[in-house]
């Protein structure tokens, strides 16, 4: 009986196992695991992510997240988290030395092509995903301002993750930069392109204002936070309403995706963590 080979297009989704090589904790409630496997670093596109095997009692799904940052030097990439239930919790308790059972990479990333001014906007845990899109921008020579919102200061990612791009900030307490949403720091702008990740009631102020600004839905680029089972288009669980009716499926057409694809009348916050 001979073994069975996966066609090229899906050896890169093929599960395998990289090591930990550091855990650490960036911001108040958030975990960082460095990992390193030459091969898997090679191929992340920024915005992509990976199912990670748990071992967390009545964990039988893996959990999807998206990947930070890579270093393809280095043959390492890391993932930023928060701890909000047994996946997660199993998850952070991992350190150098233990192994992680990652299936991926999956989806599809942000476009970086072009050179309009690139504005990447962030709420919350949203941030995981911009450390490596942000490195990318700048690598390509475009201008890049980060906007970044958390209930307090002590939530934020430093900002030296981000140089050397011009980061702006947004607190709901006034403890660092703007008191309020970080959506009022989006700037009328026709011409600037949009990244934006953060939970969905964010993601909807953010459309409302920039219609009031006559910024083009096609100029914005979503990072969806859809449940999710497979993470291979099977389960149908990551469903996102698209325009004119029917959905997309976050995990294959996404997870990043202009705006102009989704319907956002029918957008619902249904992430769970």
């Amino acid at each position: 009986m001979t073994s069975a080979v996966l066609p090229a297009s899906m050896q890169a989704s093929a599960a395998r196992l990289v090591a930990v090589v550091d855990r650490s904790t960036p911001m108040q409630g958030a975990i960082e695991l460095v990992v390193r496997n030459e091969i898997v670093a090679a191929e992340v596109k920024p915005g992509q992510f990976f199912q990670i095997a748990v071992g967390a009692p009545h964990s039988l799904l893996r959990r999807p997240y998206s990947v930070a940052w890579t270093d393809e030097r280095k043959g390492q990439f890391g993932f930023i988290f928060n701890v909000v239930g047994l996946g997660s919790g199993w998850l952070s308790e991992r350190k150098p030395g233990d192994y992680l059972d990652l299936l991926g990479p999956l989806g599809r990333g942000f476009d970086l092509e072009g050179d309009r001014p690139a504005f990447c906007v962030a709420g919350g845990i949203g941030v995981a995903v911009f450390p490596g899109v942000v490195a990318a921008l700048m690598e390509r020579g475009r201008r890049v301002t980060v906007l970044l919102g958390a209930r307090s200061v002590s939530q934020l990612l430093p900002n030296d993750r981000f140089e050397p791009a011009n980061v702006q900030l947004a607190t709901d307490d006034g403890s660092a930069g703007y008191r309020g949403s970080v959506v009022d720091l989006v700037a009328p702008n026709a011409d600037a392109e949009i990244l934006v990740c953060g939970p969905t009631p964010m993601l909807k102020a953010l459309i409302n204002r920039t219609a009031r600004y006559e910024i083009p839905l096609s100029n914005i680029q979503v990072a969806l936070e859809t449940p999710m089972g497979c993470g291979l288009g099977t389960c149908l669980g990551c469903a996102a309403p698209s325009v004119g009716g029917g959905y997309l499926l976050t995990c294959q057409q996404g997870p990043c995706v202009r705006a102009d694809r989704l319907d956002w009348t029918r957008l619902t916050d249904a992430f769970h963590g």
